[in-house]
């Protein structure tokens, strides 16, 4: 069955992603099993709509229903683990240690969905965080050797939520870091990450990875960009704030930061879907089917653009224990760093109605170009730093040339 769905899903047969999508498999029937005694529980207590609430459950349903279920958990358990060893004995193949495109940006996707309980169930499909070039991942003990001619300028990519590297040549087409690469000599690096993950962990670990980065270029680094596609601006924001925290040395290097339909006050699809999964909570007999409360930890964030450990800390990490209003700490941009905003809108102008509202369909304009009316939490960036396109997605941020040309006139200004 795994290979087939490899095939028919364009995976290839690497072992690392089968052991992975295999103990994902036995994870999900467990939370399939779950689901199912938690809707039986429901209806032994309520079984009518307008019944009253009995102090139990039924007696079936507490000895012979839990027991079945635990039965079935225990087996799926063991036939998990047992598969895990297995797949750990069985040895790769040379030269297929290396995953391809369609595999990571497959991968990438549901790291986006939970990468959060594949980080914490040891799922090797979790991605760690990794510097790439746009062929193949950096190892910092041999960068000298993959970019002989490394620029002290650097450019470094950020990804959004479920993307990969791959995104920034969306369709095949040249991506942002080639613009910048062939008009400013810079050198473009892609991060890789998981997604599922929390915004403020990702940034700690970014602002540590490009300390780094810094301390093994083959050359003096003598400015670093950040350029960011959504998630990946809050990303950046986040390693700026504990970079600041933390004296990171990077941070005296970083001249220019770029986001690109970054949701700085939160993305209002997912606060959509947090407002209808509350409202269905109550419901008894729905809110045992509310499988997309277990969206990861990275989502929930994109509610209001978290970026700091104690935006989500306080709440935890339950959805309905996370507050609806905005509760986060605000955070000023770095000063002596030029500021570049970019949004889209489906919009055919300033004037279309369509743009406000939806903006670029997953992100709002008021919200990528930094605009609140509280003023602590406004992101004062100038006019002609701050950039609107029309009848643009979200998506085509990333391969567009006019977005590549309007960020390579700033970072050359």
């Amino acid at each position: 069955i795994l290979a087939h769905s490899s095939e028919e899903a364009g995976m290839p047969e690497h072992l690392s992603t089968a052991r992975g999508a295999t103990r994902l498999t036995f994870d999900s029937v467990e939370g399939i099993v779950n689901v199912v005694e938690k809707m039986h529980e429901t209806i032994a207590r309520h079984p009518l709509p307008l019944s009253p609430r009995p102090e139990g459950g039924s007696r079936a349903h507490g000895l012979i229903a839990s027991s079945i279920y635990s039965l079935v958990r225990g087996v799926n358990a063991t036939l998990r683990e047992g598969a895990d060893l297995t797949m750990k004995l069985w040895p790769q193949q040379a030269g297929t240690d290396k995953r391809l495109p369609r595999e990571v940006v497959w991968i990438s996707a549901v790291n986006g969905v939970c990468g959060d309980h594949l980080e914490e169930s040891g799922n090797t499909l979790a991605i760690d965080m990794h510097f790439s070039t746009p062929e193949e991942r950096l190892d910092h003990d041999a960068i000298a050797t993959t970019l002989p001619d490394a620029s002290p300028h650097i450019a470094v990519f950020v990804h959004g939520l479920c993307l990969s590297p791959f995104s920034w040549r969306r369709r095949g087409a040249m991506s942002v870091g080639d613009t910048l690469s062939a008009k400013l000599g810079m050198t473009p690096v892609y991060v890789g990450y998981n997604t599922g993950r929390h915004i403020s962990t990702n940034g700690r670990e970014l602002s540590e990875q490009l300390d780094r980065l810094c301390d093994a270029w083959p050359v003096p680094v003598e400015s670093i960009s950040l350029v960011g596609h959504s998630m990946g601006g809050l990303v950046i924001r986040s390693a700026c704030w504990y970079g600041e925290a933390e004296r990171a040395t990077w941070l005296a290097l970083l001249r220019r930061v770029a986001c690109l339909g970054t949701p700085h006050h939160g993305a209002p699809l997912e606060k959509a879907g947090s407002l209808f999964d509350r409202a269905m909570q109550a419901v008894q007999y729905v809110d045992p089917l509310l499988v997309s409360r277990h969206r990861s930890v990275g989502i929930k964030d994109l509610r209001h653009g978290n970026l700091l450990d104690e935006d989500w800390a306080q709440a935890g990490d339950r959805d309905d224990e996370v507050p609806m209003h905005d509760t986060r700490r605000p955070v000023p941009l770095p000063e002596d760093v030029g500021h570049y905003f970019v949004a889209a809108s489906i919009g055919r102008d300033a004037r279309d109605v369509r743009g406000h509202v939806l903006g670029d369909f997953l992100v709002r304009l008021g919200s990528a170009t930094g605009a609140h009316r509280d003023d602590a939490r406004h992101l004062p960036v100038p006019a002609e730093h701050c950039r609107v396109f029309h009848e643009m997605s979200h998506l085509d941020l990333l391969s567009d040339p006019r977005v590549h040309e309007q960020i390579a006139d700033w970072f050359d200004s």
